[in-house]
């Protein structure tokens, strides 16, 4: 079953500054608890490939990912080795400067096997599963876009990404 599934929201500083966050997985222990630990497995200019492990409902989920970027624009990106209860994953990140924030959209396409969902998260129906991973997909999205927009609000942030993206 494919699932597609887009969220949308906004981060208070320019895109330049957004996209770097985005763009720099080292960060995102830092920023957000459902992401425990990112390893740098390659990158070249433009494209990494990292491992990353998450936690969701409990459950920690590894998974290997690699993404394309067009400076500041957009985030493309593919696992490689997904969870084991989805056949692929793919999607894009795009950022959009306003005149004050930045509008950030993710979307999602994620190719599912249905039944290695309802056993590895303990549901009763495909309905249950599907509805549970687009409600994952949507939590983990915008806690990425609220910690970003959050830790370039701070004093710390500014810092941090204004030494990086000079």
């Amino acid at each position: 079953m494919i699932l597609e599934l887009v969220d949308n929201g906004s981060i208070s500083a320019g895109r330049a500054e957004a996209f770097h966050c985005f763009w720099r997985p080292e960060l995102w222990p830092r920023l957000t608890s459902h992401v425990t630990h990112v390893e740098m497995l390659h990158e070249l200019d433009g494209w990494q490939r990292y491992a990353m492990e998450v936690q969701v409902d409990g459950k920690k989920y590894v998974m290997e990912t690699q993404r394309i970027a067009v400076p500041p624009n957009t985030i493309s990106f593919q696992q490689p080795k997904p969870p084991a209860f989805m056949r692929s994953h793919t999607g894009v990140w795009s950022f959009e400067e306003g005149p004050s924030e930045t509008k950030v959209k993710v979307m999602h396409r994620v190719d599912l096997d249905d039944q290695k969902a309802m056993e590895m998260l303990g549901l009763n129906s495909l309905e249950q599963a599907r509805a549970k991973i687009q409600e994952n997909l949507h939590k983990n999205g915008m806690a990425m876009i609220t910690s970003v927009d959050e830790f370039l609000g701070s004093e710390e942030g500014r810092r941090l990404v204004h030494a990086n993206v000079q």
